[in-house]
C-alpha cells in the first residue's frame, strides 16, 4: 500500500508541471529599419538570449521579425524593447540610441 501511495505521489508531482505549460505564442512584429543579413543575424542572437522565446525568424525583405514565445515568461512588449536595444525601430519602439550608433554602417538608416 505504501508503494502504491509513493507511485501515485510521483506520477501526480511528474504531471503538475506540465499542466500549467502554456502553449507558445507566434506575433510578427514590423521591423522597418532592418537593412541586411547581418541585422537579421544580430536580432535572432540577441533575442535568443531573452526568457521566454523559443523561435526567432528575421525576413529582412519583408521588414517583419516573427517571435514564438511563451506568453508566462514574456509578452509582447518585451521583445518589441529587446529589437530596440538590439539597435533596430519595432514598430512604435524607436531603437535605443547607443546600440544604434554600435550597428556596422550596412545596417543603419540610409541618409537622407
Amino acid at each position: 500500500m505504501k508503494k502504491s501511495m509513493i507511485l501515485f505521489f510521483a506520477i501526480f508531482i511528474g504531471l503538475v508541471p506540465m499542466a500549467q505549460q502554456k502553449k507558445p505564442v507566434t506575433v510578427k512584429v514590423n521591423t522597418p529599419t532592418v537593412q541586411c543579413e547581418m541585422c537579421k543575424k544580430k536580432i535572432e542572437e540577441y533575442l535568443m538570449y531573452e526568457e521566454g522565446i523559443t523561435k526567432v525568424v528575421v525576413d529582412y525583405k519583408q521588414k517583419k521579425t516573427t517571435v514564438t514565445y511563451l506568453t508566462d515568461r514574456t509578452n509582447l512588449e518585451n521583445i518589441k524593447t529587446a529589437i530596440a536595444n538590439t539597435g533596430y525601430d519595432a514598430e512604435e519602439i524607436k531603437a535605443a540610441p547607443d546600440a544604434y550608433e554600435k550597428l556596422p554602417k550596412c545596417c543603419k538608416k540610409p541618409s537622407k
